[in-house]
């Protein structure tokens, strides 16, 4: 009988193996994922740290066998549930049902709190993506990632590492991206960022290791490529590699080969320093920023999904918060999380 029990220290090692196990069954497929995941001590570490921040985990178990966990935690406006804290036994080939009542545990806690959009990240593989769809998790944005190598570049584009001088230009372009996603067909909730408060982001981002490569085309600062080394998803991006952060491309220069230059560069600058791979993360909805990225050589290595439920769901929370238990919410449509970085 399937039964859904709290993560705690009875089940975090059970739980930290599962995790090990879907890992690298979808590293088999990916290796760009990041191999520290292969092991069940690092999940383990990963979910106690979880824990220690103030996720709240569940786990289903059948027969003294975990078949999947989840964790999240409320921050702001919407919920976290992050890949280091979410994984199915690589072997359901449906596992729908066993996620619905891993949800229902742990989404009455989040909507309890005043949250309606829940955001989980996970590993590419096959029988998720269908899973998830059947929850009423929608795409938002791709994580990818490619070996790094030196590629030659195109010609009449000039590329070279800004330095502190240059940051004005950087918070400029970088400015073109965030206005950008405001615009159909993406819709992101537009970003009331002033140029100095973008300034201020980019200049805390030099200071702690990012470099900053800038294209200029015709005598002109023209694009922006950010590499840094933290990611915003420890099992999907790893720290310590080259992770590309805001990127952009003034629009009157698109289609000239402003992209691809940044891109070969930067691969080529990992490759310089010993690096293995390279991640980034794009929102689906992106029309440009999809073929972009995968027509460069990105694969996908995992997905971030969202659910908005209905605000009516909160008139359904009781005294202690949570929603009556066996209660539906209803869904809404797809919206932006703020706190999640994407191109």
């Amino acid at each position: 009988m399937l039964t859904i029990v709290r993560l705690d220290d009875a089940t975090i090692e059970p739980a930290g193996a599962l995790v090990a196990s879907e890992h690298a069954e979808a590293r088999r497929a990916h290796p760009g994922l990041p191999a520290t995941f292969d092991r069940p001590e690092a999940c383990t570490a990963a979910l106690q740290r979880l824990r220690e921040g103030g996720h709240t985990g569940v786990a289903a178990v059948e027969r003294g066998r975990p078949l999947a966990v989840m964790t999240g935690i409320a921050r702001g406006s919407h919920a976290r549930m992050p890949a280091e804290g979410f994984a199915v036994a690589p072997d359901l080939e449906d596992p729908t049902t066993v996620l619905a009542r891993l949800y229902g545990e742990l989404a009455p806690e989040l909507v309890a709190a005043g949250v309606l959009r829940h955001y989980l990240d996970h590993a590419v593989l096959r029988p998720l993506d269908a899973a998830l769809s059947n929850l009423g998790f929608g795409r938002h944005h791709v994580y990818a990632s490619q070996a790094a190598a030196p590629r030659s570049s195109a010609a009449g584009v000039r590329v070279r590492v800004g330095g502190v001088d240059d940051l004005g230009v950087v918070a400029r372009l970088a400015l073109v991206e965030i206005r950008f996603r405001a615009t159909p067909p993406i819709y992101a909730p537009p970003e009331p960022r002033s140029l100095e408060e973008v300034l201020d982001h980019h200049r805390a981002l030099h200071h702690g290791g990012a470099t900053h490569l800038l294209a200029t085309l015709d005598g002109r600062d023209v694009g922006l490529l950010t590499i840094e080394l933290t990611s915003p998803a420890p099992r999907l991006c790893a720290d310590g590699e080259p992770y590309i952060g805001p990127t952009a491309t003034d629009p009157d220069a698109r289609g000239r080969g402003v992209g691809r230059a940044l891109v070969d560069t930067a691969l080529g600058w990992a490759h310089a320093h010993c690096y293995r791979w390279v991640s980034v993360d794009f929102e689906a909805a992106n029309p440009l920023s999809r073929p972009f990225w995968l027509g460069n050589g990105f694969r996908p290595i995992g997905y971030g999904v969202l659910r908005t439920i209905d605000a009516r769901a909160l008139e359904l929370s009781g005294p202690g918060g949570g929603l009556t238990r066996g209660a539906s919410a209803g869904v809404g449509g797809c919206a932006y999380p703020p706190a999640v970085p994407s191109k």
